[in-house]
């Protein structure tokens, strides 16, 4: 007796192949910004300094230097992040440059540093710069109520110290303090998101071929 064709099965197969599909197409994509920040990187470098104002459209991981910054006591941990398996924060202080407020991220630590700090002036500030992301929907909100910062929200900020931010974030890379270590920005990666966008094409062919041996195994029952 023959059998109805398995539709069902058909659409978990077909729906599960173009997930995949998606997937390895989403990872092949980040390879190509993350090559291209990556290449835009190894340019912009200390040797490589430029001198911007902030008022200027800054290219993401321009490598920039600002004199006479004045360190404000306004500062945040952004946490969990890690570092080299690592649990820890970031700290986040808001600098006054150009008569403008701009988030430094001065580095990882493991542990938070309560003492707040006096203002003072400070020769210069020099670091990779980028633009500040939007948050993403799957990110979690921040806790002002409970001080409690997950992510990059400049509204967040801006309500909370009661001053307008630059739309940009500096990532510090002369902060003398053997309390914190320098981090790079997101943009910047050494996963391989090739080998990721290969992987998710591998399964996806094989799911296919196994549905194609099924089919000719059962051809015969579905005529």
């Amino acid at each position: 007796m023959n059998k109805n064709f398995p539709l069902p099965l058909f659409l978990c197969f077909s729906i599960s192949v173009f997930l995949l599909l998606v997937l390895g197409t989403w990872q092949l994509n980040k390879d190509f910004f993350i090559s291209q920040n990556n290449e835009r990187f190894k340019v912009n470098n200390k040797s490589n300094i430029s001198k911007v104002t902030l008022t200027d459209d800054i290219e993401d991981l321009t490598y920039v230097k600002f004199d006479k910054v004045t360190e404000t006591n306004k500062y945040f941990f952004l946490e969990p992040r890690t570092l080299n398996g690592k649990v820890g924060f970031h700290r986040i202080s808001i600098f006054k440059i150009e008569g403008k407020y701009l988030l430094i991220n001065q580095g990882f630590t493991a542990s938070k540093n309560l003492k707040v700090n006096k203002n003072k002036d400070s020769k210069n500030i020099e670091g990779y710069i980028i633009k500040i992301p939007e948050p993403k929907f799957f990110e979690l909100k921040n806790d002002r109520e409970k001080n409690f910062w997950y992510t990059l929200n400049v509204s967040d900020f801006e309500n909370e110290f009661n001053i307008e931010l630059s739309p940009y974030i500096l990532y510090q890379q002369n902060f003398k303090n053997n309390n914190y270590t320098p981090v790079m920005p997101n943009l910047v990666s050494r996963v391989n998101h090739m080998n990721y966008a290969m992987t998710w094409y591998f399964l996806s062919l094989s799911l296919c071929t196994i549905f194609f041996i099924f089919f000719r195994k059962n051809y015969k029952n579905y005529e």
